[in-house]
């Protein structure tokens, strides 16, 4: 069947062609500006804002820890409704001018403007510029979508791995932090960002995959207290030690009850003198458990969200395996 005819055989006016074409764009636009938005939302900002019960961030926290998969969806459904609007646009040029150099000119010039316009530069723009707002509005939709879609995503994946020489990427080779950290590494040698900058920058992409373990002090290096010892040994051993907050144990290091806080004990002692004989399981608070294979990120939201400086790392046998600081965790 000639294209010229096309339109006319789906019994749908040129007008209504078009209608559906714009609402397409904006689709592919929504899309767009969503993508821009998730590669710079943060998994720890999104988690913080769903315990502060802001509108759609749970389902934000949800899309943003499993960011590459749902990056490759909106592609996937940016690049169908970007083609399925040429295409009618295309029906339309070619049932006004005809088949013809002048239809396929007219097409592809109002394609690549409005695609340039409507779907590159202003949503993405927009996504960047409010990721967080973004997100939020459209993480509910994404998440739908997500479900029901990304199979279909992840073997066009595999599809395409499949045809193309070398070693693919599993999940895809859109927006990866290997091009991102790439796009560092440039802005260093033109000068945008200095060394240390860029180091920091690194040391943010690579907290996804850092697991408590590796930033901890390990259970050799820890300084503890007996819970029998007294407040007066206890405040010894913080000026000896240069520690603010020492772990309490029971029976060994496995057994932790708590933490002793420094300012707790001066705090009681400059009000109370006699009291420095009060045993220290007196005046500790209660310590925060974490999985020794819990990610950093995720280990540092739990830390903020219990207003605590440290983690006792739990091992695989549920013993003490060591103490995760906030301190370093914001080095690292």
């Amino acid at each position: 069947m000639p294209l010229a005819a096309a339109a006319g055989a789906a019994g749908l006016p040129d007008l209504l062609l078009l209608l559906i074409a714009a609402g397409l764009v904006v689709l592919a636009g929504l899309f767009a500006m969503t993508d821009a938005a998730l590669v710079v939302v943060s998994p720890a900002r999104a988690a913080e804002l769903a315990r502060d019960g802001a509108r759609g961030a749970r389902q934000l926290h949800a899309v943003a820890t499993d960011v590459v998969r749902h990056i490759n969806l909106l592609l996937l459904l940016r690049l169908v409704c970007e083609l399925t609007a040429t295409t009618l646009v295309a029906l339309v040029a070619v049932d006004t001018f005809g088949a013809g150099w002048t239809a396929a000119l007219i097409t592809a010039g109002a394609m690549t403007v409005v695609s340039f316009v409507v779907v590159g530069v202003a949503p993405r723009t927009i996504g960047r510029q409010h990721a967080y707002a973004v997100g939020r509005v459209t993480a509910p939709l994404v998440r739908g979508l997500g479900r029901a879609l990304n199979p279909l995503a992840s073997l066009l994946i595999l599809i395409g791995n499949a045809v193309t020489p070398g070693r693919g990427f599993r999940e895809g080779p859109f927006a990866t932090q290997i091009e991102l950290r790439e796009l560092v590494d440039l802005a260093e040698q033109r000068g945008v960002v200095e060394h240390g900058e860029r180091q920091m920058i690194h040391s943010v992409f690579s907290l996804g995959t850092t697991i408590a373990r590796e930033v901890m002090v390990p259970r050799t290096e820890m300084v503890w207290i007996e819970s029998q010892k007294t407040l007066r040994q206890a405040l010894a051993l913080f000026l000896r030690s240069g520690f603010s907050r020492i772990p309490v144990i029971g029976e060994n290091v496995d057994d932790v009850l708590g933490v002793l806080y420094l300012k707790d004990v001066v705090r009681r002692l400059h009000a109370d003198p006699a009291a420095e004989e009060l045993p220290v399981v007196e005046l500790m608070r209660e310590a925060i458990f974490v999985p020794e294979s819990k990610p950093v990120d995720d280990l540092l939201s739990k830390l903020r969200a219990a207003r605590g400086h440290r983690g006792i790392g739990v091992d695989g046998k549920g013993g003490t395996g060591g103490l995760g600081r906030m301190q370093v965790l914001f080095y690292k």
